[in-house]
């Protein structure tokens, strides 16, 4: 038993001198390498939500829905047949001096809605608390501000910024930039309305 043991052991030792020997014996065929796999250069868009949209008039506004401050889901595609403007900004305190105006743009046949980054439950408290009749939309993901071109990717806030949006849903104006002031909302959308 011992015996066969010890022949054991030296048959073990014999067959894995011969495969370390196999590796630098010239007669054996070397197989081909196998392939470095290409790793491609980091994306400097990894972990945005990608590139832009340039949306401009003329052009048919994109798709959306987003959950109200005042309860429910927008659809876009419920509000074709009439005209919209979306008020875009990180915040509901930029957006809420649009109140203001919201008479008056609804007496020359225009909703507005607030769209932020703020989350609905929070939205919804703001409007019981103040009363608010003006719709703010919740955008906590920015996705939606992309599609309007309202995202700004370096610093992941949603950009100040208007878009206003025909009854046949065609973009009609597109204003990036600071926090607009109500009267100013008002009078873009009078200009644009009447000048359709």
């Amino acid at each position: 038993m011992r015996r066969a043991a010890v022949v054991m052991m030296l048959m073990v030792c014999v067959a894995t001198t011969a495969l370390g020997q196999g590796t630098t014996n010239p007669d054996l065929k070397k197989l081909p390498e196998a392939p470095v796999p290409k790793v491609a250069a980091p994306d400097p868009t990894e972990h945005t939500l990608g590139t832009n949209v340039d949306l401009v008039p003329g052009e048919k506004a994109p798709d959306f829905q987003m959950e109200s401050s005042l309860g429910g889901t927008i659809r876009s595609a419920d509000l074709k047949g009439g005209w919209y403007v979306l008020v875009f900004d990180q915040g509901f305190k930029q957006i809420t001096p649009v109140r203001t105006v919201q008479d008056s743009l609804v007496a020359i046949g225009v909703k507005p809605f607030g769209v932020c980054r703020d989350r609905v439950d929070a939205l919804r408290a703001l409007a019981l608390r103040q009363h608010l009749a003006l719709a703010l939309l919740s955008d906590p993901t920015g996705e939606i501000s992309q599609l309007f071109g309202m995202y700004d990717d370096g610093n992941e806030t949603i950009r100040s910024g208007i878009v206003i949006v025909d009854g046949a849903g065609v973009v009609r104006m597109v204003v990036q930039g600071p926090s607009l002031h109500a009267d100013d909302v008002l009078q873009m959308v009078r200009h644009v309305v009447r000048g359709m």
